[in-house]
């Protein structure tokens, strides 16, 4: 017989990914007996609107097999893939696949049963259901699912469970183990979440019901009043009990798998309504069976009848049974298979005697399904991505391999891994007893075919006239795309290795033919176990020996984990002889049952056909070490979400076989040696990203090491023997790099001399000083010298590759969305390109950088300011990554200097084609968006795009595919806005010391003047860790994996901006531009031509961050430091609301469409533990209580360095729910609990003009208060009693949880309205003084705030922050309540003098107070301009007090104590000023007016209060014995 071969890896299905193939025919007669087949049999066609397979044999036809071929051929259309929840892709390494995954994977999750009907949950409507092995692997899945698709529309769940091993305990009975061993299962928790808590635990108390019983005690155990229970109500009956041990003794094997099956029919038979019966099975059971076609029948038992085998086995003594296992071991592997396998054997005896009973007019045979699976791996979709429950199936391959322990035979990596999702298994357990129908007694027992040689051996065997009965059910990967056992390797191996520190070997290395070469290769290596059989002695000692080391940590492993991994090694063991077989399993009766559930949106096994084995293996990998190896809580997977992709291990083959992926041979050096100059100097420069004040240029032994091995490792890339980078040019659009340009880029020298704008300068200065134009001209090419960048191509590949290792050591994965990165390509498609991401860390353009190397970006040119240029290794690596450095402060910059940076710019533009740059003055000390800095660069680059001011140069050996200097027209350029979203970032602590301004301070001199005032007061216990916390932090445990201890890297890639567009709109709008008709430029008109320019230039620099707003994404890590941080309020929080406070900001973002890596399968306590484990917890955070709970209490450490820590992670979600926090304010501040939409609009747009430059607002102010306002109304939180009038139900006592929330909001802006409020209170010294340097402002706010934390008036240890304070300056002079006036207009020469000292220039401003004579005027053309009715700065500090408070009686407070903190403030600055002894004035023998002399003293006491105390050799002389709470009248104030 030949029919046509079954869809398997090696051959093709001819029905597309979403169709079913369906082989139906009645069978043919059977006796009972081996008989071959004599004839082709007639088959029959389904027909798709059958409503019963009673209905369906009714319209069985006799048809030619061809014919049934070719209808089977029309019909198989693919059907549309249903709604789905996404299928994670993860990035690794495959080889040699044979099945690609759709580009679009179909979601196993179901529409709800009201959109669809089911024909499952039709079936199970009211049934009654009788379940064993519910504590098991299988059975929890085909439980859970149960639960989760059928639960409300159930009758009841009977679950027969043991008493557990102590009867004295509680936890032993079937209840008790239902919860501690089911429902508390992350699957279960999961979805009590999902559905509800109320329908979880509903259907829970009213549908699940526990059975004490034992399917190895002759009567099950079961009780009378129980087993009438079972008789009277339960209808289907599904049995997943078996034992676990491979190896049990035989007699004891038999009771559990076959006793146990035959009692529990014997108990379906007494049931009244019995309707379907399920028996779980294996496929795998004779591994003598040759390799080909597996039939799915029953094959014979190999020694001896089954009937006289079970009455032999029964009998033996114990004595005897030793001989009679030898007896079964020769024939099957182990007593488990044996003992399934006769169980089967014993079905279909009785089976066959109810036939003839019923044929006699005894009771009716009901329905009995026997479903068989090959190797059970964890769930793909359900319950959980990775879901696993205990050591069976793969779990135990999966969990060896994770603990470096050789599973898989080294030469099986070519054949197919035959493994079966658990909730594909269960579906198809659950629907074979729907689709089950009573066969009557004209069926034949589905006993194997004889096939001879001249026949098929893969092929399907044609369905028979009559049907079989038991129905028998294949699960195994035939009826799937199978990956090949080294593709699953592959994929194991990538997750472990990214995640502990084991070391496994590859694929290739792995998989050979020569066992000898293995070993000595591998095994010897990578110190693999050379045996299963070895583990066993291996853990023995392994557990003596207390230097063993575990892959998760210097923590040795645990005796549990030996247990494990024992029982894990013989479940391994006992597969090992099938992996070896080619089987192909005939899987009619599943494709018969797919076809029935394809309509079924519940049930459906279709999307199972698409699964990506590679992310299925990688989530495999991810639940063994989350559920079986207990990894540390906290542990994320690694899957990138579906339309994501990761730039260190991309899941484009093409994007990561990069040239950077590949080893170098040189010719010096060995691998190892390699290897280890990498390794060195990723340390060191981690080292200085982490602690760069520890770089020290002068560290000679340090810095000959950085540079011997730097110098080593371009040599070999510039000398590689592998020609690696022969064909580098197609890999990337490297620009003028592509080829070696070197030092003599003569061509780019003559352009940039040739300049106009230099010309014009240089004449200027021969004209204006004299200069001899050769002096001018060579000065000019000095500044082209040290600003160009001398990268070539070598060295962009090394820099590529050395950046591949060292982001792959901080973080964890660069995520990219795709849809970003096929927008960009189209966006910048034949332009120049300006990168513009945030500046958040001395890494953005170096990832910018990578990023585009990586997804063949154009490369480009990184502008950097020239400080950069002295920090070491970090440097260097800039050097070689294309960087030209120049001097952004414009104040610094001489004109020939801005000529050259111009000429130079916009040569590199139009000749290499990319530009990277940062529109931000510094790196972002807060975590927050910063405005963009006048520099002038997107001056330059506008110019560069808008204008032609060089001439054509002399052509440029560059690379094709980008603009040389000499062509005529010009590319148009477009900015490409990045926001950068880092989890926590490498040098973190260097800026928090920035904004603390703890900076080293060098000693005074001894010849210096002595001090004649006490030291100012200054607390800073709040400053710095604690001595015993610094020794937690340096204590805790250093062998867990430090790769990627920075978390997650989040590229979010806006809309372009295109120059000429923008410029364009700009001309027809305001007139600015107009086009000559012969030139390809814009021209500004004379006579605004500087003011314009800039005005656009600041335009462009907008629309930019507005961009970048756009781009944000949100972590995790900042909703967790956001919650943890509103604890303070109440002296901490428990971790159970820190659970309902996370989630409640985690559905506010996704109602706004804001991106969150959240992932639906990601439970809130692994995130907050994952988040707690970024935000060093043990250092910032106590947590209450040994063990920790919902009830624990979490409370910050209060010391500013911690709070600042936390504070930059929670500041990411301020710039995304900034003006829900503005409202949240806004609705506090009002107190009564009647408010006006007039006072609700002023105090928000006082908030947004108080805070005009501290945050970027890329939305219109009164339309975003509209739909706050609207969105408080529609959720009830306002009522409107009357016109624009609103009562607030959203009160503490009304609605106490949405009150929290809108504090919750509210607090992530108040420790910034505290740090404007102090910095106003410090300007209460205007009072006293004139005017004082601007520079000295936050230092003056940090020393009130130091007080007002001691003296318990602000919680918030922000406020201690200088660039706060510094922010605050800068809005209080753009809102025009202070104003800058020059040094030099103001004080005398011996001020500036004394000033110059203390370190304050003659070129930084003074701040005094502004006239405010308008302010009533301002206030009667706008009654909603609160800022402008307020007279000076003591009542602008009063009004934002009263915004710190919420209720009533905090106003009250607020009246009865607050309201002379200002003047409370300025008592103590005067303190300073009329100190009773000399002055650093008169110490210094100068004559200074009052007001002079005062500023200087007060400049001298914060400086030296800075440091905190005088030293003398390092050591405290005096502190100020001022009490800080007699000066605030409080006395009794507790301690901080």
């Amino acid at each position: 017989m030949s029919p046509s071969p079954p869809s398997s890896p090696e051959t093709p299905a001819p029905a597309s990914d979403d169709s079913v193939e369906l082989v139906s025919s009645p069978e043919e007669e059977h006796q009972g007996q081996q008989v071959q087949q004599q004839e082709q049999p007639q088959v029959r066609e389904p027909e798709p609107e059958i409503e019963s397979k009673a209905e369906q044999e009714q319209q069985q036809q006799q048809q030619n097999s061809d014919n049934e071929q070719e209808k089977e051929q029309e019909e198989a259309s693919p059907a549309p893939p249903p709604p789905v929840v996404p299928i994670i892709h993860e990035p690794i390494t495959l080889t040699d696949s044979p099945v690609q995954p759709p580009p679009q994977q179909p979601q196993p999750r179901p529409e709800p049963a009201a959109v669809q009907l089911s024909p499952v949950t039709e079936f199970y409507r009211g049934k009654t259901i009788l379940l064993t092995g519910a504590t098991g692997f299988v059975g929890k899945a085909v439980l859970w699912k149960l639960v989760q698709s059928l639960g409300p529309s159930l009758g009841k769940i009977y679950l027969l469970i043991r008493n557990g091993s102590n009867k004295r305990s509680k936890i032993g009975r079937p209840a008790d183990r239902i919860k501690s061993e089911i429902l508390s299962n992350k699957a279960f928790l999961a979805l009590r979440t999902s559905m509800g808590e109320a329908t979880f635990d509903s259907i829970m108390q009213e549908k699940i019901v526990p059975i004490a019983g034992d399917i190895i005690s002759p009567d099950l155990s079961l009780s009378d009043q129980d087993r009438e229970t079972v008789v009277k109500e339960v209808q289907v009956v599904i049995h997943c009990a078996a034992t676990l041990d491979y190896h049990e003794r035989l007699d004891l094997a038999l009771e559990t798998n076959t006793l146990g099956t035959l009692r529990l029919m014997d108990l379906a038979d007494e049931c009244e309504n019995m309707l379907s019966f399920v028996h779980m099975s294996v496929s795998y059971f004779n591994a003598n069976l040759p390799d080909g076609y597996v039939q799915e029948r029953v094959y014979p038992m190999e020694i001896g009848d089954p009937e006289d085998l079970l009455k032999e086995i029964v009998g033996l003594e114990l004595q005897d049974i030793p001989k009679m296992t030898q007896r079964v071991m020769a024939s099957y592997p182990n007593t488990y298979t044996f003992t399934k396998f006769l169980t089967e054997h014993l079905i279909l005896k009785r089976v066959d005697y109810n036939r003839v009973e019923e044929a006699q007019g005894g009771k009716k045979q009901w329905p009995v399904s026997i479903v068989r699976a090959t190797q059970v791996g964890a769930g793909a979709f359900e319950p959980l991505p990775g879901w696993v429950d205990g050591v069976t199936g793969t779990n135990g391959a999966v969990f060896l391999l994770g603990h470096g322990i050789q599973v898989l035979q080294t030469d099986i990596g070519h054949m197919p891994a035959d493994i079966i999702p658990v909730d594909y298994l269960a579906r198809i357990i659950i629907s074979s007893a729907a689709v089950a129908k009573a066969p009557g007694t004209r069926f034949l027992l589905p006993y194997n075919e004889i096939i001879t040689e001249e026949d098929e051996i893969a092929s399907p065997l044609p369905q028979p006239i009559v049907a079989c009965f038991p129905i028998v059910y294949q699960v195994s990967g035939s009826s799937l795309k199978m990956a090949t056992w080294r593709e699953v390797y592959e994929a194991v191996r990538h997750y472990w290795v990214r995640n502990t520190k084991i070391a496994l070997p590859t694929g290739q290395e792995y998989f050979v033919n020569n066992r000898a070469l293995l070993k000595a290769r591998l095994f010897m290596k990578n110190q693999f176990s050379n045996s299963l059989s070895s583990v066993t002695t291996t853990i023995s000692g392994n557990a003596q020996n207390n230097n063993n080391v575990s892959p998760y940590g210097t923590r040795n492993m645990s005796r549990p984990t030996n247990r494990t991994i024992e029982l894990a090694s013989r479940i391994v063991e006992a597969n090992q002889p099938f992996l070896r077989h080619r089987w192909v399993f005939d899987h009619q009766n599943v494709r018969m049952l797919a076809h029935d559930l394809e309509s079924d949106p519940v049930f459906r096994l279709s999307p199972y056909k698409h699964i990506d084995w590679a992310s299925y293996m990688v989530n495999y990998s991810y639940g063994t070490h989350l559920y079986i190896a207990q990894c540390p809580l906290g542990l994320r997977n690694i899957v990138v979400p579906p339309g994501c992709d990761c730039a260190l291990y991309s899941k484009n083959q093409v994007i990561r076989d990069s040239i950077i992926e590949k080893q170098i041979e040189s010719v010096v050096f060995s691998i190892s040696d390699i290897q280890k100059r990498t390794e060195r100097m990723l340390t060191q420069l981690i080292e200085t990203l982490e602690k760069p004040n520890s770089y020290n240029p002068r560290d000679k032994k340090k810095n000959e090491e950085w540079i011997n091995d730097f110098d080593a490792s371009l040599d070999d890339w510039c000398h590689d023997d592998t020609q690696i980078l022969r064909d580098a040019n197609a890999e990337a659009l490297l620009g003028r790099w592509s080829k070696v340009l070197g030092e003599n880029d003569e061509a780019i020298k003559v352009v940039v001399l040739n300049d106009k704008r230099v010309r014009d300068s240089v004449e200027q200065i021969i004209s204006s000083s004299g200069v001899p134009q050769g002096t001018v001209v060579g000065e000019a090419m000095k500044l082209l010298q040290r600003m160009r960048e001398r990268t070539q191509l070598p060295y962009v590949w090394f820099a590529g590759a050395f950046l591949d290792c060292l982001f792959k050591r901080l973080f964890t994965s660069i995520r990219i969305q795709e849809s970003d990165l096929n927008k960009l390509k189209d966006q910048i498609r034949g332009k120049n390109v300006v990168y513009v991401p945030v500046s958040r860390t001395i890494l953005d353009q170096l990832l910018v950088w990578y990023v585009c190397l990586r997804y063949h970006l154009p490369m480009p040119a990184i502008i950097c300011d020239e400080a950069l240029a002295l920090l070491g290794p970090i440097s260097d690596i800039f050097r070689i990554a294309g960087a030209y450095f120049v001097r952004r402060d414009q104040t610094t910059r001489s004109p020939l200097s801005t000529a050259v940076t111009a000429a130079y710019t916009e040569a590199m533009l139009h000749d290499h084609g990319a530009l990277s740059m940062l529109i931000e003055k510094t790196r972002s000390r807060t975590g927050r968006l910063h405005n963009a800095y006048s520099d002038g660069l997107i001056d330059m680059v506008l110019d560069a795009s808008l204008e032609k001011h060089q001439p054509s140069a002399p052509s440029t050996p560059t690379s094709k595919t980008r603009n040389s200097l000499s062509q005529k027209v010009r590319k148009d350029t477009v900015f490409v806005p990045l926001n950068i979203t880092y989890e926590k970032i490498p040098e973190l602590h260097m800026l928090i010391d920035q904004v603390l301004d703890q900076k080293h301070h060098s000693q005074p001199s001894e010849s210096g003047p002595q001090r004649t005032m006490s030291t100012l007061a200054r607390s800073s216990s709040f400053l710095r860790p604690s001595a015993s916390m610094a020794g937690r932090t340096a204590n805790k445990d250093n062998g867990v994996n430090d790769k990627g201890k920075y978390g997650r890297v989040y590229i979010g890639i806006s809309n372009v901006i295109d120059v000429r567009k923008m410029a364009e709109e700009r001309c027809v709008s305001h007139l600015f531009f107009f086009r000559k008709p012969y030139a390809n430029s814009y021209i500004l008109n004379s006579r605004d031509e500087d003011e314009n320019q800039h005005e656009f230039a600041n335009t462009v620099a907008r629309t930019i961050q507005k961009r970048h707003h756009e781009a944000s994404a949100v972590s995790p890590v900042s909703l967790v430091a956001a919650v943890v941080l509103f604890g303070r309020t109440s002296n901490g929080i428990t971790m159970g609301a820190i659970y309902e406070h996370v989630t409640w900001f985690r559905d506010e973002l996704k109602s706004k469409s804001i991106p969150l890596d959240w992932q639906d399968d990601e439970d809130v306590d692994a995130m907050v533990a994952y988040s707690l484990n970024l935000l060093d917890a043990r250092q910032n955070i106590t947590i209450e209580g040994k063990r920790v709970t919902e009830y624990s209490n979490v409370r910050v450490v209060e010391h500013a360095d911690n709070v600042m820590a936390l504070s930059y992670m929670a500041n990411a979600l301020v710039e995304m729910l900034l003006p829900d926090a503005l409202f949240a304010i806004s609705y506090f501040s009002t107190g009564t609990d009647e408010v006006s939409r007039h006072e609700l609009y002023g105090s928000f747009k006082f908030l947004i003009q108080l805070f005009k430059d501290e945050f970027i607002y890329p939305w219109d102010q009164q339309e975003k208060f509209s739909q706050l306002l609207s969105r408080f109304l529609q959720k009830g939180h306002l009522v409107e009693t009357g016109s624009d009038t609103f009562v607030k139900r959203a009160t503490l006592k009304n609605d106490p949880t949405t009150y929290t929330h809108i504090c919750l909001l509210a607090s992530l802006l108040y420790p910034t309205l505290d740090a404007y409020w102090i910095t106003s209170c410090s300007l209460s010294a205007l009072r006293d003084l004139p005017y004082m340097p601007r520079k000295i402002v936050p230092v003056l706010a940090q020393w009130i705030a130091a007080h007002l934390i001691s003296g318990r008036r602000t919680i918030y240890r922000e406020v201690l922050s200088t660039e706060a304070s510094q922010n605050a300056v800068d809005n209080f002079l753009a809102i025009g309540f202070i104003e800058a006036v020059h040094p030099k207009t103001k004080l005398s020469p011996d001020a500036q003098i004394l000033l110059l000292e203390l370190g304050v220039t003659t070129n930084e401003d003074l701040v005094m107070v502004a006239p405010r004579r308008k302010s009533q005027e301002n206030a009667e053309c706008d009654d909603g301009d609160m800022l402008g009715r307020l007279e000076d700065i003591a009542s602008l500090c009063h009004n934002i007090e009263k915004h710190r408070f919420g209720t009533t009686a905090q106003l009250e407070a607020y009246r009865s104590s607050n309201a002379q903190v200002f003047d409370k403030c300025q008592n103590q600055i005067r303190t300073i000023l009329r100190s009773g002894g000399k002055s650093y004035a008169t110490i210094h023998g100068m004559d200074l007016s009052k007001d002079e002399d005062q500023m200087i003293q007060l400049v001298y006491s914060l400086k030296t209060a800075a440091s905190g105390v005088e030293r003398t050799g390092g050591v405290p002389a005096s502190r100020n014995p001022r009490r800080v709470s007699e000066a605030y009248n409080l006395l009794n104030s507790p301690k901080n």
